[in-house]
């Protein structure tokens, strides 16, 4: 892999981005030791804590999880005692999860422990780089999230590209001009 102009090797965007989540993932899960929580299970759960009663389908989009994997961390936490599921009257297919009296306990508990474990983060980051390029991060990271398409589609997405491009250069390829008739 060559460098860049400023003597850094230029791991693939997708590549760095997974290897900064595992370590991040791995920060947590020494952090969550001691509350017997998974990374997975702790996003989920932030989810609920910011909006309860949440559509389980809502809960697994707003944390980036198949409706399988939403399922499968629903199921925990309910075992564990920190949700509840209850089906809306209106639409009997619709799950809401609801925290528990444990589960809005286990927030009140954590907020202070959250609250200082983002600030390592950031301080971290902010010895090697300044707020505005930190700030530009978080912009940069909400634009994958929010904007970018999930992987099946961005890949059908970038094939529709390259087929509309292909069949545009067809056209002009075998248009009856280029042909000289």
């Amino acid at each position: 892999m060559k460098p860049d102009q400023a003597g850094h090797n230029r791991e693939p965007l997708g590549f760095a981005l997974s290897a900064a989540a595992r370590k991040l993932a791995k920060f947590y899960a020494k952090a969550l030791t001691d509350c017997g929580l998974t990374p997975s299970q702790l996003f989920f759960l932030r989810q609920l804590w910011r909006e309860d009663g949440l559509q389980l389908r809502a809960v697994g989009v707003r944390a980036q999880l198949d409706a399988t994997s939403a399922t499968w961390l629903a199921d925990q936490l309910e075992q564990a005692g920190l949700v509840e599921r209850k089906r809306n009257d209106a639409d009997r297919r619709a799950v809401r999860l609801w925290l528990t009296r444990t589960g809005q306990a286990l927030h009140t508990e954590l907020e202070p422990e959250l609250a200082g474990w983002e600030h390592a983060i950031e301080d971290e980051l902010t010895k090697h780089h300044s707020s505005a390029e930190v700030a530009t991060f978080r912009a940069v990271l909400a634009t994958l999230i929010n904007v970018l398409p999930e992987g099946d589609d961005l890949w059908a997405k970038r094939s529709a590209s390259w087929d509309a491009h292909l069949q545009a250069l067809r056209t002009f390829v075998e248009s009856p001009e280029e042909k000289g008739t």
